[in-house]
């Protein structure tokens, strides 16, 4: 299993004396999640905002990774995860869509109130917060864009995808203009999945290697490069090291909705079976990811699919989840040395993630090969963290996806629907009409 480099909060039980007390009171306090005019506090906003980017982060994994063939969600009592997500087209109206889209914009309001206190800090972080939950939406949507009016009139025009990506930087850049004025220290806290990140200075290091991630995709490689280098990317570090979604049994929060137990008779999340077909022999990055279920813990089928690959990504409910990495940083530095044609470098950034896997670094790095070279690595490096498809489709190369089920007929000899790659609607609840 992955082992992240983050501080763990210690959860204490309440005694049952106290439980007992709390029975005859009356619980009346503010929801950190969902905060009024009224409660809004600075605190209350940046913990509702960090809260808000788990809310329904299951829902928006499992999209990505479905629609990315890195994995298969075989559940039974809702076949939309086997149809929808791999044939088409995504109900516009459906939770698959809508939740995703929901949550990140009400993270987006939260940090609008934010960005609106007066603090500098709270501004920055605010405006991160808000480039982040955009970046998860256009990567459902692509193509189909965003809404950048948050006021909730459907009649104004939904946002191009380039609109949303300039909007996206010009958050981020304006976020780290705002963490430069921000001092030595927030006036608020954020969780332990900020551990090391959590002064102005060491957050817009985690603001940097969002505005490199983001830029790569622009394919503006002085934009990225000069990103990475404010950034905490690092040779010789941790590549674990990074800021991520933490999750608790606390009250108004929740757990990790991806982990199930790789021994469970039947898990519903499965690793598609190419990973393990396309993997290079000895990588530790697929012993580490995957488990091979045996005759003990059987292969699970559903609706035509079968896989024996079980994610051991997560070893607990309570595991985090990434936002960003040094092992992506490094993958990112080495995407800008082929945009630039410096096909060394490029070769050099993904060795180190093969030496850390426990493999042979490659050679006769090329025009011909770069691509799919880091494709491969960025694959095996970030398996669940939602970025294969984003990638997939930045090289245009969604048409490598495999496709599990075509030319099939059913019993009277009618054609089913074909598997395909989809990309997601606006939510119907945001068009008119």
């Amino acid at each position: 299993m992955k082992s992240y480099k983050l501080k763990k909060w210690i959860m204490i039980l309440p005694l049952i004396s106290a439980f007992l007390w709390v029975g005859c009171e009356d619980l009346d306090f503010p929801d950190p999640n969902n905060p009024t005019d009224e409660t809004a506090t600075v605190q209350s906003l940046v913990t509702g905002a960090e809260a808000g980017l788990r809310t329904d982060i299951g829902v928006y994994l499992r999209d990505m990774l479905v629609v990315g063939r890195e994995a298969y969600y075989l559940e039974p009592a809702d076949p939309r995860y086997t149809n929808e997500l791999m044939k088409g087209p995504v109900d516009a109206g459906g939770f698959l869509a809508m939740r995703p889209w929901n949550a990140n914009y009400k993270v987006i309001h939260n940090c609008l109130n934010l960005v609106a206190s007066g603090d500098a800090g709270a501004s920055g972080v605010g405006k991160t917060f808000h480039a982040y939950a955009l970046w998860r939406i256009l990567s459902l949507t692509n193509e189909n864009g965003a809404r950048l009016n948050y006021d909730g009139v459907i009649s104004s025009s939904v946002a191009s995808k380039e609109d949303v990506m300039a909007e996206i930087v010009s958050l981020l850049d304006g976020g780290n203009s705002d963490l430069a004025g921000a001092g030595d220290a927030f006036s608020f806290s954020l969780s332990s999945g900020f551990s090391g990140f959590d002064t102005p200075a060491s957050f817009t290091k985690f603001n940097r290697a969002l505005k490199a991630r983001v830029s790569v995709h622009q394919n503006d490689w002085a934009s990225a490069s000069a990103a990475l280098s404010s950034s905490f990317v690092d040779d010789a570090g941790d590549l674990s090291t990074g800021v991520f979604h933490v999750f608790s049994s606390s009250a108004n929060d929740q757990d990790n909705q991806m982990f199930e137990d790789a021994s469970n008779d039947y898990i519903k999340l499965m690793v598609h079976p190419s990973y393990a077909t396309d993997a290079h022999s000895g990588d530790g990055r697929f012993s580490t990811n995957v488990t091979v279920r045996d005759t003990s813990f059987p292969v699970v089928t559903y609706d035509g699919l079968t896989s024996a690959l079980a994610p051991t990504v997560w070893a607990s409910s309570y595991d985090p989840v990434p936002m960003i990495r040094n092992e992506e940083l490094i993958l990112l530095r080495a995407e800008v040395a082929i945009g630039n044609g410096d096909f060394a470098s490029a070769e050099a950034d993904m060795n180190i993630v093969r030496s850390a896997a426990g493999l042979a670094g490659y050679s006769g790095t090329n025009a011909s090969n770069a691509i799919d070279r880091v494709l491969h690595e960025k694959r095996y490096s970030l398996f669940f963290e939602g970025q294969r498809l984003v990638d997939m489709r930045h090289y245009g190369k969604t048409g490598d996806l495999p496709l599990d089920r075509t030319g099939q007929v059913d019993g009277d000899g009618e054609a089913i629907a074909d598997d395909a790659v989809v990309t997601f609607p606006i939510p119907e609840t945001e068009v008119e009409g």
